[in-house]
């Protein structure tokens, strides 16, 4: 007579159970700078987004630059999602535009108040230098955004 028994032996659960305990943190990290990486893209997204609109509105304007520092209600005709740009009650602009010295117009983005990990930090600063991302409104070669900025700003003008 055969012996035929139907499931697994404790063995057999033993051994898949700490398979996946071994693998398991690893899948966990890489989904954490998975993460990252896609919420500091999105930050790069909304910054040429609102690049765009400060140029539809400098266009509509015929050059004229009187905007109140930090506030974007002026660009908030040109941005399809205008609530998603707006931090809340307390500090009402994650995202700021300002003019700078020539004339030239930053759109900027708070880190802090949009609450971001360390992660994407990082990985902002590991763009910065390609695609022109600036831890302030001074136009310096050794400008570009560090991981220890709280701001990120983008020329837009």
């Amino acid at each position: 007579m055969q012996n035929t028994h139907k499931g697994f032996t404790l063995v057999e659960l033993l051994i898949v159970i700490f398979i996946i305990g071994v693998l398991a943190p690893g899948i966990m990290i890489s989904s954490a700078s998975a993460t990252a990486s896609a919420e500091a893209s999105a930050i790069i997204t909304d910054l040429r987004n609102m690049k765009s609109a400060a140029f539809m509105f400098y266009a509509d304007r015929i050059g004229d630059l009187n905007v109140t520092q930090g506030n974007i209600d002026y660009l908030k005709p040109y941005i399809h999602n205008p609530a998603k740009f707006s931090g809340g009650s307390s500090n009402p602009y994650k995202f700021v535009i300002q003019t700078g010295s020539n004339a030239t117009w930053w759109v900027g983005y708070d880190l802090v108040q949009g609450r971001k990990s360390k992660q994407v930090y990082k990985k902002l600063a590991d763009r910065a230098d390609s695609i022109g991302l600036y831890k302030d409104t001074n136009y310096d070669n050794d400008n570009f955004f560090t991981a220890d900025d709280s701001q990120v700003w983008l020329v837009a003008r």
